[in-house]
């Protein structure tokens, strides 16, 4: 057997007899059932368990595997600085049996996921809200200090009807930047994406990629309070309707490169697009299934064909 078949095989054995694994910067492997989590228990709340095994991931610069099942929790879990999160994918059916993918499942009101520092890394996973009262899926949170260089990939947020499934949220003089996100899906929600920063801080140049908003409940699919150069490329909005339009731009800028937009059970009375006169050098290219977009900004620039 050559080298890279012995890796490959190392691999799917390493994968298919680790539960669940954490891997730090000196070769220590820890096991999160040590910390007490239980995997596929609706019975347990695994929030302190949990964060204890972050907390220590965050001191190690660890990566954690997790292997195919649910982690039920009720309060938000914090991810710190360099913690980095791979679990086994969005499995067969999301959030149904049999559960062979990854499912954070909330059952708290708070966020589910708060990511606090930079060099954070998801892939692989679904953030569930099992009970629908949540206030945030994901949320990067930074609060006088500098969230950047965060990543998400192949992630699943789902079922956060009664808030924002991917929250952007900076005060107190803080920021939010260079930030990735590749084929995030955001299912149900009531809103899809919020940026939010406050009159001292900045979220600025952060890139999606794909990635889709679809489902029903939403108020808003995307809503921007501030922030520029924030880029979507090729990101598909496509719920039949929404509460009071598709995207609202508030203030700030954005950059909508090749994205879909489909409304057509929208009311022709709201917008699917809505830039409001605190705007400026928006840039927003693609196709849409029609509708009304209001532009009262400065040196906006909207050219979807229908």
């Amino acid at each position: 057997m050559n080298t890279t078949k012995q890796f490959l095989l190392s691999i799917l054995i390493f994968l298919s007899t680790s539960t669940i694994i954490a891997q730090g910067n000196n070769n220590t492997a820890i096991r999160l059932e040590d910390y007490g989590v239980v995997m596929n228990s609706t019975k347990t709340d695994n929030t302190e368990a949990l964060q204890k095994a972050l907390d220590y991931a965050a001191e190690q610069s660890a990566t954690i595997y997790i292997g195919p099942g649910y982690i039920s929790y009720a309060h938000t879990i914090n991810i710190k600085a360099g913690v980095t999160i791979v679990g086994s994918g969005r499995g067969t059916n999301s959030n149904t049996t049999p559960y062979n993918g990854t499912i954070f499942w909330y059952t708290g009101i708070g966020a589910a996921v708060a990511i606090t520092g930079a060099n954070v890394s998801l892939s692989n996973m679904i953030v569930y809200n099992k009970t629908a009262m949540a206030s945030d899926g994901i949320v990067l949170q930074s609060n006088n200090n500098l969230v950047e260089s965060c990543t998400l990939s192949n992630v699943l947020i789902y079922g956060f009807v009664n808030g924002t499934a991917l929250h952007f949220d900076a005060k107190n003089h803080s920021g939010i930047t260079y930030c990735s996100f590749y084929d995030v899906r955001i299912r149900h929600a009531k809103i899809g994406i919020g940026i939010t920063p406050d009159s001292t801080s900045f979220i600025n140049s952060n890139s999606f990629y794909h990635g889709v908003i679809s489902g029903g409940g939403f108020d808003y699919c995307l809503q921007v309070d501030g922030g520029n150069n924030n880029i979507f490329y090729g990101t598909v909005i496509e719920p039949y309707t929404s509460t009071y339009g598709h995207i609202q731009i508030n203030k700030g800028q954005i950059i909508g490169d090749h994205i879909r937009i489909e409304a057509i059970k929208l009311p022709k009375t709201l917008p699917v697009i809505h830039l409001c006169k605190n705007t400026a050098d928006c840039q927003i290219t693609g196709m849409y299934s029609g509708g009304l977009i209001t532009n009262e900004g400065k040196n906006n620039t909207i050219d979807l064909t229908h």
